[in-house]
This record gives C-alpha cells, structure tokens and sequence, in this order.
C-alpha cells in the first residue's frame, strides 16, 4: 500500500532556462492569453516568462508563495516534457503524494469532514463502485436520523444494506463480521478540531481498525490549513475532495495536502450519489489548476 511520491532533480540542477509561454504546448494560443483571475476582475497581461506565467496561475488558487515557489522550481526541472501541463504534472507528483483508491480501500475506510462536505454522499458513490456482495456499509451512532435515512435511500437503490453501529464494541463487531467485503464507515463527528472530536474520532477508527479519511470540500476556504494539520494530528494520511464540480480554484485542497501531507485518493465532481468520483493524479490535477485559470467555462465542462 505504497504512496507514490514522485522525484524530481531540483530545477536548479537542470540548467535549463525559462521557456518562453508560447511553447508551453497550453496557452500559445492567440485567442486566450488575456484573463481575469476573478470575474469582475480587470483583465492583464500573463507574464510572457513561463515560470513567471506558472506562478501566476498558482496564485490564482491562493497558494502560499512558499509552496508556489517550490511547485515552480519543480516544474522547471524536467527538460523532457515540452508542455508546461506535463511540467506541472511533474511538479504535482514530486510534491504530493496520491494514493491509488484500490490501495486506499484496502483497509477499513473510516470517512469524516465538515458538515456539509459530502460525507453521507461520497459514502454512497464508494458503494456504488461495488458489486452489492463485495461492500459492508455501516453508520455510526453520530449519524443523526435524517442523515442516516438519506444514505439508507442512496443505498437501497444500489441493493445494498445499511449495518449501524451503536457505539464502538457493535462497532468492532459489525467490521469483524465484514468477511473479506470492503467495509466503509460514515460518520458525522465532523473536523477533529477540538478534543472531542478527535477523541471520537479516534476512539471509531480504532475500534473499526480503519484508516482515517479526511472528507474536505473544495470550497473550504481558510479553514482548510487548521482542519488538515489537525486531521494529521490524528494520525490520518489520506484526503477526498468533494464538490469540485462547483469550485474554481482549488488551493483548499492543495494547501490541505499539503499541511497535513495528506495523500490525494479521489475527487467527487458531481453531486450525484452512484457516480462522479474520479480518481485524482498529478496529470488531471494539472490540467485542472491550469484550466481552471486560463479558461473560465472549461473545467465546468470537465471538472477533471
């Protein structure tokens, strides 16, 4: 259950100077080289340098400039690739870690996030992926009645029945019980952001001997840094995305991973339950981050 990390020699150790944006191979195209990062905001010039180019598509998601100058400098290093898209794919890589979600389901999937983040859904779009033999289902006693009725819903169109868990012991029991099945765990104890919720947290994935998966939406916004670093705290190494379909920039997300050195496993871009998540890799994260600046209706199209 490796993460894939991949490595790049440093952008200094190429020797490679900048290459013009134009031979990019994703903006030398005269119909879009002016764009606004915000609507309503005045349209500019993109920096001709293409490093200079690349940091500004970067600020466009709100990185930090410590992590935009390290994903720059990456991205000048492999001289093989002709097009600033497979340059940032490398970059991507060699930065963040992303955990194939075969792998990542493995283990027991315990989920958790913010309310609203689209935990009980993505519960249901992981189940949808199986064969109604082959997934146990359970929900945990934080669930509240409307939130349980609504995956009892998903899941009885997908012929697959709900088990719930009381407390931790029926918690152990039901997972025990799993019988090679690959097991899912909704809950509702939101971000571990305070000692409570962690301790709750904690308290079901241990009971549960599962793995710890941060649910974040792509729109959450400053908050994203405090609830990855306490996600991490935790002991969680893995993160979803959810709503990518409704949000532009996505330097939650990034920032997420990257506080928390969490590893991308998939991403929901539709809010329909028994499809839409697709699996996340340096190659459609970067097509997605480039997009997402340069053309403003393209990744609505195809959010990755």
């Amino acid at each position: 259950m490796a993460l894939r990390h991949r490595s790049s020699e440093p952008a200094e150790a190429s020797g490679a100077a900048p290459r013009p944006v134009a031979e990019s191979g994703f903006v030398a195209r005269h119909d879009a080289p002016i764009v606004a990062c915000e609507p309503g905001v005045a349209p500019r010039d993109w920096p001709s340098d293409e490093n200079a180019f690349l940091a500004e598509v970067l600020r466009c998601h709100s990185l930090p400039e410590q992590l935009i100058e390290r994903l720059v400098g990456l991205a000048a290093a492999p001289v093989h690739a002709a097009r600033l898209v497979d340059r940032l794919s490398v970059a991507l890589g060699a930065h963040f870690h992303f955990l194939p979600l075969e792998d990542a389901l493995e283990a027991p999937m315990l989920l958790y996030g913010m309310p609203g983040a689209g935990v009980t859904t993505l519960a249901a779009k992981l189940a949808a992926r199986f064969d109604e033999r082959q997934i146990l289902v359970v929900s945990t006693a934080d669930r509240d009645t409307a939130g349980r009725a609504q995956l009892d819903e998903y899941l009885e169109v997908l012929g697959v029945p709900l088990a719930v868990a009381e407390n931790e012991a029926a918690l152990r029991a039901v997972v025990a019980g799993a019988d090679g099945r690959t097991v899912i765990i909704d809950t509702a104890c939101g971000a571990p952001i305070d000692a409570k919720t962690a301790g709750k947290i904690g308290m079901l994935t241990e009971a549960a001997g599962a793995e710890g998966t941060l649910v974040l939406s792509a729109d959450a916004g400053a908050d994203a840094a405090a609830i990855a670093g306490a996600a991490a705290a935790l002991g969680t190494r893995r993160i979803i995305v959810t709503k990518l379909d409704a949000t532009r920039y996505i330097g939650a997300a990034l920032i997420a991973a990257d506080v928390g050195k969490l590893a991308f496993v998939a991403a929901s871009v539709t809010p329909h339950f028994a499809f839409g998540l697709r699996i996340l890799t340096p190659e459609n994260l970067a097509r997605r981050v480039l997009s997402a600046a340069i053309h403003a209706e393209r990744w609505r199209v195809a959010p990755l």
